[in-house]
């Protein structure tokens, strides 16, 4: 079934930031010391102000909302990096990399050869993206499934990419993120949440055989959702 964002209350937002810190600590020795000196160097050039150029002390509070804000930067540029790399070569890596992205329809292993090759499909404002993973075999599988869905996405385009590390993949599994943000804007939200319901409905083609993806993926895909609810 595709997956689209669910609503967050105030305190689950904050669990799952919880989450990403103690995930992306576990794996970046750099993180609290950048995160650290992200909330603190605010208080530092406030204080400086104060006490050497008479500045307010209400200045203070500008230091809080400043460094709640830095907080979140580093939190968010560090988590993407332990995610990204925790991500490379773990099989549904592509998926767990852009479940969760605003405004995109995603759906793991619409079509399958195995537990490593498969087919994940997004729908957003560009379009139908399709990823593939699992090497040159896989390529195949994207063009048939394509043509599968043509006849229900009509003239809205349809962008396929085999994503890995091997020398035949258009382009890492780390970079899938930002390449679907890159995509052009083809279509309004309404069309494209029409087209996912029916593609939904259609069901998928190559069933994916059945085993969980790896756990490290999973909590790197939690880690991830915490940066990108909200955005």
């Amino acid at each position: 079934m595709a997956k689209q964002q669910e609503k967050e209350t105030f305190g689950s937002r904050l669990k799952t930031i919880g989450m990403a810190i103690k995930f992306t600590n576990q794996r970046d020795k750099l993180f609290l010391p950048l995160e650290a000196a992200a909330i603190l160097l605010p208080f530092v050039i406030v204080t400086a102000l104060v006490v050497f150029a008479r500045f307010s002390l209400l200045w203070y509070i500008s230091a809080v909302f400043v460094a709640l804000l830095a907080g979140l930067v580093v939190l968010n540029m560090r988590t993407s990096k332990v995610v990204n790399q925790e991500a490379v070569g773990k099989p549904g890596a592509a998926y767990a990399l852009i479940d969760g992205i605003r405004g995109w329809t995603v759906t793991p292993g619409v079509a399958a050869l195995s537990e490593t090759q498969m087919v994940h499909r997004a729908v957003g404002k560009a379009g139908v993206v399709l990823l593939g993973e699992g090497g040159g075999k896989t390529r195949k599988l994207l063009g048939q499934e394509k043509k599968r869905i043509a006849r229900v996405v009509g003239s809205t385009p349809v962008y396929t990419f085999l994503v890995g590390e091997g020398q035949g993949d258009d382009f890492s599994v780390t970079e899938v993120r930002k390449r679907l943000m890159k995509l052009p804007k083809n279509i309004d939200s309404k069309t494209a949440n029409h087209i996912a319901k029916r593609l939904d409905a259609l069901g998928v083609g190559m069933a994916i055989p059945k085993g969980p993806i790896p756990t490290s993926v999973n909590q790197g895909r939690a880690a991830r959702r915490a940066m990108l609810r909200g955005r």
